[in-house]
């Protein structure tokens, strides 16, 4: 049996509260990993940190809003500052309303783009330095398959910008390398807590029946495919984008 030892190393996890972040968080430390929380949710954040560490995990929350170089920069300090280093990113923290783009005003675009892409390249660019001095390091960038076709469920907002987040994976992969690998995963429909509050039945049954794998995904499907991509089992992958949809691209391109 293959196992996953992250003993000894940190990973940053950016809008690890709730939903796939916390799944992400929660994989990690069961691998041995130091996991950093940040969210700007401050309390839920440090709430979900506390949850994890009760479960034999190594944590500690950050409130961070990814939007702010500021709170970037002080969000890798405090893990250099409680762990020595940073071997691990994931940048997860994302999303955006359903607006149709004759319906779209340009302050709801700016912020899409500054959440999802921006708000990556602030982290990524925060953590690079300390990763290229030890000459090793990973980041997985969280897309969707909105980056591969459009959203559903979103709108062309963020249609935009997770296509632009699987650019600058693949643009940062060539740059970075040998060093520090850089990859990306794009969840398909995912059943997290909030998701499962907000769908009906028949919506569920509907959209399941269009997946050739018969279902939505769960938080556990993307958190063990960004452990993969994390970890030395994906040691000669760089510039990768792995589609976590049950092959939902397959039928109509529907995601």
């Amino acid at each position: 049996m293959i196992t996953i030892d992250m003993d000894g190393e940190t990973a940053i996890v950016t809008g690890a509260a709730q939903g796939i972040g916390r799944g992400i968080a929660s994989r990690l430390g069961e691998a041995g990993a130091n996991v950093v929380l940040a969210d700007i949710q401050r309390d839920e954040v440090t709430e979900t940190a506390d949850e994890l560490a009760a479960d034999g995990a190594t944590t500690e929350a950050v409130a961070c809003d990814v939007t702010d170089p500021d709170d970037v920069e002080a969000m890798v300090e405090a893990a250099e500052e409680s762990f020595g280093s940073v071997e691990i990113l994931v940048n997860n923290a994302g999303g955006a309303g359903g607006q149709a783009i004759q319906e779209l005003e340009h302050d709801a675009w700016e912020d899409a783009l500054e959440l999802n892409l921006t708000g990556t390249y602030n982290c990524t660019r925060a953590v690079i330095p300390g990763m290229l001095e030890r000459g090793e390091g990973r980041i997985v960038n969280i897309s969707s398959m909105a980056g591969r076709n459009v959203s559903v469920n979103g709108g062309i907002h963020y249609t935009a910008a997770k296509w632009g987040v699987i650019g600058f994976t693949k643009h940062a992969a060539r740059d970075l390398a040998p060093d520090v690998r850089v990859n990306a995963v794009c969840p398909g429909g995912t059943l997290t807590p909030m998701l499962e509050e907000n769908i009906t039945e028949e919506w569920h049954e509907e959209y399941a029946s269009r997946v050739p794998l018969g279902r939505l995904g769960r938080v556990e499907d993307q958190a063990n495919s960004v452990l993969f991509l994390a970890s030395e089992l994906s040691a000669y992958m760089t510039g990768t984008v792995l589609e976590v949809d049950g092959g939902g691209q397959l039928s109509e391109g529907r995601n």
